[in-house]
């Protein structure tokens, strides 16, 4: 098959959260299976991406085409897209595709790409990667851009991918019919966790005591993830022998963390080591006794994968859609509260036997539902329907 996949961001911007990771993913798994992969994207992160040819840059023999915006700064305070010459681009060459995969949907290249999609009659599957509904800031700008182009990009969809039952009912709200929504979580790339480095690798690079207690955060540093919860939590926890190490790029939210740790004087306690891919991510993941996801809203948790297939347990809030089967299978989860949470950060961090058991479920988990082979092959089989129906629908 010849795939389009269409995003705002793709790798290397790592620092804009999980939906530029889970389409690198997906693509390179395309292109290992023998697909003709192509990628429009932008040159959007915290600094403007440079290549030597913005256009036809090869990752990892996927085709990427990172379309100049006319302002990074005004992606990045507003989150608007300007890729001007992917309209010229797209009308020469969306009809070279067989399927379309577009990543979110309320951006200006899904307008671009629905519109000469319909035209020429390719047909497309829409990710939202848990943004389905107008919530958590700009939800007035949601609204007016899901009247004037979101809802037809949603129904105009041959299908549209739910990461969980939650998201499934969140399609359903916003009027997708129930037989266009399939069930699609996210992977990791299990043989990565086969041979794991030894333990100590992370805590000797950040001069953590080996005998010291790691609790992991893995995500963006953005409000929505709830640092601020985990930051007024960690402080109720005793915690003269644990370390809150929080991985990730600054969306713009460190600086209010920054101010609560000193306020809580847990500046020996807490450690920031910045962006962490390949190697560097596993050995803290090998290194921690727990994951830990505090989020105000997550639709899956893909570091939380990465954590089980390390047999490490989790704790979530309900406000991850995951956490239904996450609740006392492979970790605990709690509400969006300091003491609820606390609690359950004492609960782990005194019962190494309940870890271990959480640890073993999750990795078993892993192996027998969340490996990207199988994900991308269910992912292959629903293109191939969509093509093979020949129509905008399937």
């Amino acid at each position: 098959m010849k795939i389009l996949h269409v995003v705002p961001s793709f790798v290397p911007c790592y620092s804009h959260g999980g939906v530029v990771n889970a389409s690198y993913q997906i693509a390179r798994k395309q292109v290992e299976n023998g697909h003709e992969v192509c990628v429009y994207t932008t040159d959007n992160c915290i600094e403007r991406l440079k290549f030597e040819n913005n256009y036809n840059v090869d990752v990892d023999g996927i085709k990427v085409f990172y379309f100049k915006n006319i302002s990074n700064s005004l992606k990045n305070k507003l989150t608007i897209d300007t890729p001007v010459s992917l309209i010229n681009h797209l009308k020469k060459t969306i009809a070279d595709f067989d399927i379309i995969h577009i990543h979110e949907h309320r951006h200006s290249l899904a307008i671009a790409t629905h519109r000469y999609a319909m035209k020429n009659n390719i047909p497309y599957v829409l990710q939202a990667h848990g943004s389905v509904l107008p919530f958590f800031q700009k939800e007035k700008l949601k609204e007016i851009f899901d009247k004037i182009w979101g809802f037809n990009i949603l129904y105009d969809a041959s299908k549209v991918f739910a990461l969980t039952d939650i998201e499934k009912e969140q399609y359903l709200k916003m009027g997708v019919s129930n037989d266009k929504i399939e069930i699609v979580p996210l992977g990791i790339n299990l043989n990565e966790y086969t041979q794991l480095p030894k333990k100590g690798e992370f805590k000797s690079k950040y001069n953590i005591d080996p005998q010291d207690k790691v609790i992991l955060f893995l995500g963006r540093i953005h409000e929505i993830k709830g640092l601020d919860l985990l930051i007024k939590s960690f402080n109720k926890v005793p915690n003269d022998h644990v370390k809150l190490v929080i991985v990730g790029g600054d969306s713009g939210f460190k600086e209010k963390l920054d101010e609560m740790i000193d306020e809580f004087n847990l500046n020996d306690k807490v450690i920031f080591p910045g962006v962490m891919t390949g190697c560097d991510k596993i050995e803290a993941l090998v290194d921690c006794d727990i994951f830990i996801m505090p989020s105000r809203y997550e639709s899956f948790t893909t570091s939380g994968l990465e954590a089980m297939a390390c047999r490490k347990p989790l704790i979530l809030t309900k406000n991850n859609h995951i956490h239904t089967w996450v609740k006392d299978n492979t970790g605990l989860v709690c509400e969006f509260e300091v003491e609820d949470l606390s609690n359950c950060i004492n609960k782990l961090l005194n019962d190494d036997l309940l870890c271990k058991e959480f640890g073993n479920r999750g990795r078993q988990l892993i192996e027998e539902k969340y490996d990207w082979d199988k994900v991308v092959g269910q992912i292959e089989e629903i293109y191939h329907n969509c093509i093979t129906a020949g129509l905008s629908t399937c």
